[in-house]
């Protein structure tokens, strides 16, 4: 062990004073006096030269993404230059644009991966094997097939790992060579928008293979193995066991009877809500990201700008606490501070620009309304009404026979106000294993 992963001191002392620790390479046994003291000295030497190196490359990639290079491995379809500039491949660029465009089109991401491992010569995915639907979705939500640089995404995100890098301005930077075209803008925002449910496909779009044909498709997961729920015939089915995987009770359950109990549960969560309800609260904004998807992109991107810019004046506070601009350094110091207020407060305005008016949602309050709006709803829409309030239907195995359906007994509908009851039986199982 290279002295504990390099953490000093901390890591090592409170162990040295309990057991024998004896590294082999270096020959050295803390229950000899003498090592003790190398032990910790080579510890805090392993621990500075991890935080040097660590600031090192922080600092080079940080400078390459402000100067518009490229500071990693290049992604799917572009190859980085000797100036760390990004290139089409000639053999794997056709590939992104007909990726993009499908969805555009209305194909969902898993048949678009399917029709690329179909037919007698499959193309190869991003790691040399089968296209998955996840390397379809970080295609589609990847800035830089649109020309920019990125930085690591703040947060969790089951998308991408990136987001739009902001340079000290707050402004994009380009990071691909002269005369390399990017995806182009509205095709993206269009693939975009159709994968996430804001743009409805037309009715020729839902007859094709791939997209969603049922109000319900993606919602129902299996209880047994908590994998999900194919439609087969007229019902769902443990998708595991459908593939012939184990699954311990899998579930079916009939279509209609699903689609019914859910609508009704749906139909009075809404109606027992109050105005105050942090589940109305929820639906709004899902609601008005549905209505006006290209203002919650603008506003994601006016929030990345802001944080850029608070970063700077941070970063600005704390180099004038260390001293960097005392004398003869301090004639910087206005200047800077000036080019640092003027981006805050531009980035402030571009977020107040950009935040979307909240939509009326009270409609789904009243029993009437909610259901004249249902029955008025084509396909599309319906199944993004039940995803502004519902997180996965859970579906237990019925008991033999053919007795009536029990939907309280067999359905659990996770809604969002609440925590994840998945995530916390996770973190629970894990602190188990632990324990």
């Amino acid at each position: 062990m290279d002295r504990f992963s390099r953490k000093g001191i901390d890591d090592i002392g409170p162990i040295l004073g309990k057991a024998r620790v004896i590294f082999d390479y270096e020959g050295l046994d803390s229950s000899i006096e003498r090592d003790r003291r190398w032990i910790i000295d080579r510890a805090e030497q392993a621990r500075e030269f991890s935080v040097r190196l660590s600031h090192n490359v922080k600092t080079t990639k940080a400078a390459m993404r402000a100067r518009g290079q490229w500071p990693q491995k290049a992604p799917y379809g572009l190859r980085a230059d000797a100036d760390r500039k990004l290139h089409h491949i000639p053999d794997e660029w056709p590939i992104v644009l007909h990726i993009v465009s499908c969805v555009a089109d209305g194909f969902s991401e898993r048949a678009v991966a399917k029709g690329l491992n179909s037919g007698p010569n499959p193309i190869p995915g991003p790691g040399g094997g089968r296209w998955q639907a996840n390397a379809v979705s970080r295609i589609l939500h990847n800035p830089v097939y649109e020309g920019w640089q990125v930085a690591p995404r703040r947060g969790k995100s089951t998308k991408s790992r990136f987001e739009v890098y902001r340079d000290a301005n707050g402004d994009r930077v380009s990071v691909l060579a002269n005369g390399v075209e990017p995806v182009p803008h509205e095709l993206m925002a269009q693939a975009r928008q159709v994968a996430a449910g804001f743009n409805f496909p037309s009715p020729e779009q839902t007859a094709r293979e791939g997209t969603a044909r049922h109000v319900l498709t993606g919602l129902p997961k299996c209880q047994g193995c908590r994998g999900g729920a194919s439609l087969d015939s007229d019902g769902y089915r443990c998708w595991r066991r459908m593939q012939g995987d184990f699954c311990p009770e899998p579930l079916y359950v009939t279509r209609a009877l699903l689609e019914e109990y859910v609508s009704e549960a749906w139909f009075s969560r809404m109606n027992a809500a109050q105005p105050d309800d942090p589940l109305l609260l929820i639906a709004a904004e899902r609601w008005t990201g549905l209505q006006q998807p290209e203002n919650s992109a603008q506003l994601a991107e006016s929030i990345a700008a802001l944080k850029a810019a608070e970063e700077t004046v941070e970063r600005l506070v704390a180099q004038q606490a260390v001293g960097l601009f005392d004398p003869p350094f301090d004639t910087h110091l206005p200047r800077l501070q000036a080019e640092a207020r003027a981006a805050l407060e531009n980035a402030k305005q571009r977020v107040a620009a950009a935040t979307p008016k909240r939509l009326d949602v009270t409609f789904l309050l009243e029993d009437t309304r909610i259901r004249k709006a249902w029955a008025e709803a084509d396909l599309p829409l319906r199944r993004e009404l039940l995803r502004l309030v519902i997180r996965r239907v859970v579906v237990r195995k019925g008991k033999r026979g053919r007795g009536p359906f029990d939907g309280s007994g067999r359905v659990e509908i996770h809604w969002l106000d609440q925590a994840d009851p998945w995530v916390a039986a996770l973190g629970q199982s894990a602190l188990e294993q632990a324990a």
